[in-house]
This record gives C-alpha cells, structure tokens and sequence, in this order.
C-alpha cells in the first residue's frame, strides 16, 4: 500500500542534483504499513487518526487520510473513526477479550469502497459519522462486516466525456452477535440515528443477558425477547395509526405546520371523523397495507413513533460529510439546492426507519419466534431471500427478469 503516500525517487542514471538530494537526511514519513497496522486493531488506527488530527490541511494529510480508510476498513473512517473487522475469527477473538458483542454488517460490495450498496453508503454518511452513535458503537461493540457479493454497478456515457457511474439493487443488515458469533437480534436497512443507537442498546441489554444465561436456557431467551418486541412494536404502530399527518414530500413538517391543518380541517367540517383539508390525511391501519414507496407516510409514522423532528436527524459531522460528498467532482450545489437536499434526505431516512422497523424487522422477528435461533449463515440466507427479496440463488439479483422483449442480443448480457 505505499503507493498511498506517494514519495519522489531517482530512477535511471543519477544526476548531480538527484545525488545531492539522495545526500540530504530525508524527513519525509515512512508510508506506514497497513498490513501491520490493522493486526493491531483499533489502536493501530488510533495511532494514525491522532497523526492526521495534527497535520495541516494538504496532499500529505489527504494521502494518509486514504491510508486511514484502508486501515479502518471503511471509506471515510477520518470522520466515524471506527475500526472494522473483516474476517469473523478475528472479531469474535476481540470480542472474547473484551466481553462485547459483535455488530456485524452484511452488505452488496466492500464498506471501503465508494460504490458499496446505497444502504451501507447511507450508513457511512449518516449513521457512523455521527458523533454520537459512532462513540457509541466505539465504547460497546467489535464491528464486523462481511460482503454478500459483489455489488451491481451501472455507468451512463453521456458520449461528451461526462459519465454516471451508480450502483443498483442490494440492501444491508446488522446482525448483533454475541462475543461467540452467535445471532441475538437483526436490524434491517437504514435508521435514523437516533433510533439507531436507542434498539443497539436493547440489543446490547440482550447481549449482556444471554451471556449469564445458560446455554441451554439462551435460545429460549433470544426467541422471548423477540416475541416481547414483536408485539410492543405492532402496539407501537397501533398507536400512530389513524393519526392525521401533512402528505409532504421533499421534507419532514413541522409540528405547527399539522397543528394549522388540523385546526383548518375542524374549521371545515361538522364531523370530525372525516378530514377535508387537502393536505391532510391519516395513517394507514396496517403497516403491511402502507405502500412501500410511500415516503411521506411511512416518514409521518417515524414522526409519530419517535417524535422525530425536521433538522433534527443528522448531526453537525453527518450534514458536513453528506454535503461534502454531494458537493464532491466539480459538482457544486447552491445553499437553497444544499438545504433542500437534506431534508429531502431527511424525510428519507425516517421513512426508511418506521418501514425497517415496522415491516422488515417483524418479519425476522416472526421468523425468529416461530421457527426458532438461526445461525449467521443460514439466517442471513433467509432475511436476503425472503425480506430483501434477492435470494442468492437469483445470480442477476431481479434485473434480468427475462419477461419481456428488449429488442437486444440475450438481453443485454455481455460475459466478460
């Protein structure tokens, strides 16, 4: 990896002045060795993230930020300052040591790679970046994560030099694991941060359970703990449902905003079982009945459920990161295009919470309940096949559905 701290070297036949230069004691740090680095954990990592933090702005605090990243295992890891492992005996060992679980992330590509999955993107963007979840995940856990496979990438030529370059499909999960790599709990998808860090230390309170519990007596108390939070969480919903909401897209309302449609709306009809006021609506009675892409809604149940304010969501690191990659290849947005960015991401994130929480995450929590603990393995399998609707067995993961004529050559498949 010394290629990431690039230094000037003589080749070829030796000049005066390449000789003089040869000659002078050279002051230039080492390309430290990565290999070396990560064997020693998060300490290596903390060694170099204290030399970066004294390093005026430049080419060599951006060179060694690119090591630092290779080092955590992660991209952007100046920021989360978290270390990961990727190799599951390693983390299981460090976490014996410790006496910490095991947060393991399954995700499509590498968490050290620009075009990882969109999920594990958010999560380096709003989840590890911020300030709190990520001293949080530093002080209680050994982070883990493994690659599901390889993520599927998707490049428009504009034909005038300028290309997109994405990534399609694939979603991530955290697994809880206890110090041994055995599943306690599974978290589905992206949440807000918030949330994020409150049902980690549920599953943290669990972890710490199970390991005074018999081994006999844990499976038996890994299945109640999640037919207890089967049932909270469908009461949870029971709560919000029915309740009137501003149907907004592009961001979150305020709390005023509903206050003045519900007073326009008593003003407007004699019943107060029927709403008249068009931007007013109720929730859904069902969660399994909300249609997915329904991002105001299931964004007005994440309101609900955890009183979940507009610009409250992303922290001062998360916003910083989030508008420094938006703003990132010469593609500089304005301030208003800026905010309006956010809290459209915003409303994202809590939509995507209240429908990880109340659709996905009951369905692995039924499946935990009724058929019982799964290894890592086989229950990762399931949740992909059955909750993320990309089963290993499907190798073009629904985009090659082979249902319709597209005029092209088997489709468009190119076998390289």
């Amino acid at each position: 990896m010394s290629h990431l701290l690039p230094r000037s070297i003589c080749l070829g036949v030796i000049t005066a002045g390449c000789a003089a230069a040869l000659a002078v004691p050279d002051t230039t740090p080492a390309p430290p060795d990565v290999a070396m680095l990560r064997a020693q954990g998060p300490a290596g990592l903390a060694a170099l993230l204290a030399r970066w933090d004294s390093m005026a702005p430049g080419a060599d605090r951006d060179a060694l930020e690119q090591t630092i990243d290779h080092v955590a295992a992660q991209r952007y890891a100046t920021v989360s300052r978290l270390y990961w492992y990727t190799d599951l005996p390693a983390a299981e060992a460090a976490a014996q040591a410790q006496h910490r679980p095991i947060l393991a992330l399954r995700m499509l590509g590498r968490l050290d790679e620009d075009l990882s999955c969109a999920n594990s993107r958010l999560f380096r963007a709003t989840l590890y970046s911020n300030a709190e979840v990520s001293q949080y995940l530093r002080d209680h856990f050994v982070l883990y994560w493994s690659s599901e496979r390889p993520v599927p990438r998707v490049t428009i030529d504009f034909g005038d030099g300028r290309t997109l370059e994405r990534t399609t499909t694939g979603n991530s999960a955290h697994y809880v694991l206890d110090e041994h790599g055995e599943v306690l709990d599974v978290l589905p998808g992206l949440y807000a941060p918030a949330v994020f860090r409150g049902e980690l230390a549920k599953s943290l309170a669990l972890a710490e359970r199970a390991r005074d519990t018999q081994p006999g007596m844990r499976a038996a108390l890994v299945r109640g703990y999640h037919d207890a939070a089967l049932a909270a969480t469908a009461n949870a919903f029971m709560g919000v449902a029915g309740r009137p909401y501003v149907a907004v897209v592009g961001r979150l309302p305020g709390a005023k905003e509903t206050a003045s449609s519900l007073a326009r709306a008593q003003r407007a009809t004699m019943s107060k079982a029927a709403i008249e006021v068009r931007d007013l609506v109720r929730i859904g009675f069902a969660a399994g009945k909300i249609d997915p892409t329904d991002v105001a809604q299931w964004a007005a149940v994440g309101q609900s459920t955890w009183g979940l304010a507009a610009g409250t969501i992303l922290d001062a690191p998360s916003r910083a990161l989030v508008t420094r990659l938006h703003n990132a290849a010469g593609t500089p947005a304005s301030a208003a295009a800026t905010r309006a960015m956010l809290a459209r991401l915003e409303q994202s994130i809590v939509a995507d919470t209240a429908l990880d929480e109340h659709l996905l995450r009951q369905q692995i929590r039924a499946e935990i309940v009724n058929n019982g603990v799964r290894d890592f393995a086989s229950l990762n399998a399931w949740v992909y096949a059955n909750v993320f609707h990309t089963p290993r067995s499907d190798e073009w993961l629904g985009l090659l559905p082979r249902t319709d004529f597209t005029g092209l050559p088997g489709d468009g498949v190119v076998m390289r």
